[in-house]
Parts: structure tokens; C-alpha cells; sequence
């Protein structure tokens, strides 16, 4: 409305509209059915990606605190101790990418992200059996981070099989 047009007081009179040309769900309306498209990312899949990454910065400070602790307190051969320490700062460059892979192929209903991430959860596999079974000090709570860690990567890769067996092919 402009400022300068006078107003009208007088209620407009609304028309009926005419026949299949309103509103949907309003008779004599013809609606058109869109056809339906099955849904297959997995909400599963992404809640334990979602909650692997929360595990992952737990992990990771419990991990880099641990082995501060080792160094420090533990007689530890200056070889061993940077290759294990290494194998921390390599395993963030390894996971964070699987973790935004997995996450990109479920959303996207795309399996070729899915399985570069079930490839880089190999070598994340790897890592995790070195640091329960043949690290130089095993301690309590590595077991307990590393088979939480395990259990994780563990239920991602079942829904990976899962996720990937619904997908379409590409």
C-alpha cells in the first residue's frame, strides 16, 4: 500500500475459485500422487557415526594423556615410544576422513564413499589390535579405549554391509 493512495474501507468480496484450480486436499481438487522413493540412508549408521566421533575426541585426549603418562613414568626405549606416539597423530589423519566419508555415503545414498571409508577403517583396525596386543606397555585402560574403539569401528562396518546391500547401484 502507498502512502499516497487513499484507502478503501470496504471489504473485497472474495470469489470462489474456480474447480481444480485451488488448493490441494479441497474437493473437486485432482491431487497427483508423486511416487514414493525409498529412503535408504540408515539412521543407525549415521547415530554411530554420529556418537564414534564424540568417542573418537574422548579417545584421542584419553590416548594422548596415557601416553604422557607412559613416557613419563614408564622405562620406555626412545624408539618405541615416537613410533607409538606417531601411531596417535596418524590415526586422527585416518579417522576423521572415514568418519566424514561414512557419513557423506549415507546421506547420499552413495556407496563409493561407503567403501573408502570400510578401506580406511582397515589400517584404523590395524592400529587398535597393535595398541591392545603388542605395544610396549599394554595398561588396563588401553584395553578398555581400544575395545570401545574396536566395538565402534566394529557396529560401523556391520552397517556399512548393511547400508551398502539396501543402496542402489551407482
Amino acid at each position: 500500500m502507498n502512502p499516497g493512495q487513499p484507502v478503501d474501507m470496504q471489504p473485497q468480496a472474495l470469489a470462489p475459485a474456480p474447480v481444480g484450480t485451488g488448493q490441494p486436499g479441497q474437493p473437486g481438487v485432482a491431487q497427483q500422487q508423486k511416487p514414493r522413493r525409498r529412503v535408504l540412508t540408515s539412521l543407525g549408521f549415521q547415530i554411530f557415526i554420529f556418537f564414534g566421533g564424540w568417542w573418537d575426541v574422548i579417545y584421542y585426549i584419553l590416548n594422548i594423556l596415557v601416553f604422557v603418562y607412559k613416557g613419563l613414568q614408564l622405562p620406555y626405549p626412545n624408539q618405541n615410544f615416537a613410533m607409538e606416539f606417531s601411531f596417535s597423530w596418524l590415526w586422527i589423519l585416518i579417522e576423521i576422513p572415514r568418519l566424514f566419508l561414512a557419513s557423506k555415503g549415507n546421506k547420499t545414498e552413495r556407496s563409493t564413499p561407503i567403501i573408502l571409508s570400510f578401506i580406511l577403517a582397515l589400517p584404523l583396525l590395524g592400529m587398535y589390535i597393535y595398541f591392545v596386543a603388542f605395544q610396549t606397555y599394554v595398561l588396563k585402560i588401553d584395553l578398555f579405549l581400544n575395545g570401545a574403539a574396536l566395538a565402534f569401528v566394529g557396529i560401523q562396518a556391520l552397517h556399512k554391509c548393511v547400508t551398502l546391500q539396501r543402496e542402489k547401484p551407482e
